[in-house]
């Protein structure tokens, strides 16, 4: 990837290398959300700004400026910002805000992605437990803002290469993440994921995700935490984000895994979100 080399802040252009925030906003609350543009398409644009909404509302915070009028005037901003920085075709914004009363700032800062659209990966990831931390339960483990520092203690701990993906557990052992993505496995007709209940973030891709698993008859079960055991009995696993789209697990430790009903959900996703 490759960073834009302008940053929008609060509506003005800077030189990404002079960018600077000030000891006030170093002290704010912040908060900050990703979004995937291809070409001149923002594929979950309506999902990411419910995002914003409710983690505007958590801070007590509102911005109309933005989330207005079904959002017309940051998706301008967003494209305001790929076309200054010239990435026409595959890129990620993210958008930052911060909360100083009465005050908030806001940047947004691009960088490009490969490939340009959602494609499955034909080089499969690999996957280690993190034993480092457990994530526990709470109105925010769902969303980033609750799950971030779990991820960031384990991804600190992390040794290997960056192809490799980090499952992390809850207090009950039960595996519940990946660092912003949601994980699947899949043993023969049935799907299973983690649940909200059981602590796991839920990435805005989960609804399309659920609808692509009915249009292949496949069925689809959260109620029982997922083991270390399922992982080695599983046949297939994928991760998905609004930001990579669906990708496949090739291996866990000792065990390899297909992806043969991985390729068919992928082709949907694609189809779903690109046409």
């Amino acid at each position: 990837m490759s960073k834009g080399k302008y940053i929008l802040v609060n509506g003005t252009f800077i030189p990404t290398e002079e960018y600077r925030i000030t000891l006030q906003e170093s002290e704010a609350l912040v908060f900050y959300e990703k979004i995937r543009s291809i070409r001149s398409a923002f594929p979950f644009f309506k999902e990411s700004l419910e995002v914003i909404n409710l983690k505007l509302h958590l801070f007590n915070q509102s911005f109309p400026g933005f989330t207005d009028h079904e959002g017309s005037e940051l998706k301008r901003q967003l494209e305001r910002t790929l076309t200054k920085n010239k990435q026409y075709l595959g890129a990620v914004l993210t958008i930052t805000f911060r909360f100083t009363q009465p005050k908030i700032y806001y940047t947004i800062q691009s960088e490009t992605h490969e490939p340009t659209g959602y494609e499955l990966n034909e080089k499969g990831l690999f996957i280690e437990i993190s034993d480092k931390v457990q994530k526990s339960l709470s109105s925010l483990s769902g969303l980033s803002i609750g799950s971030a520092i779990y991820w960031n203690v384990a991804q600190s701990h992390q040794v290997d290469s960056k192809e490799n993906q980090l499952l992390l557990l809850n207090t009950d052992n039960q595996i519940i993440d990946i660092p912003e993505s949601n994980f699947y496995v899949v043993k023969g007709t049935t799907v299973r994921g983690a649940s909200r209940e059981q602590g796991a973030y839920i990435d805005i891709t989960r609804p399309i995700m659920l609808d692509i698993f009915r249009g292949l008859n496949l069925i689809y079960s959260e109620s029982v935490g997922i083991t270390v055991k399922d992982i080695q009995e599983c046949e297939e696993i994928l991760i998905v984000n609004a930001i990579d789209g669906v990708r496949w697990i090739a291996g866990y430790e000792g065990k390899r895994y297909f992806n043969n009903t991985i390729r068919k959900i992928s082709e949907l996703f694609i189809r779903a979100k690109l046409n």
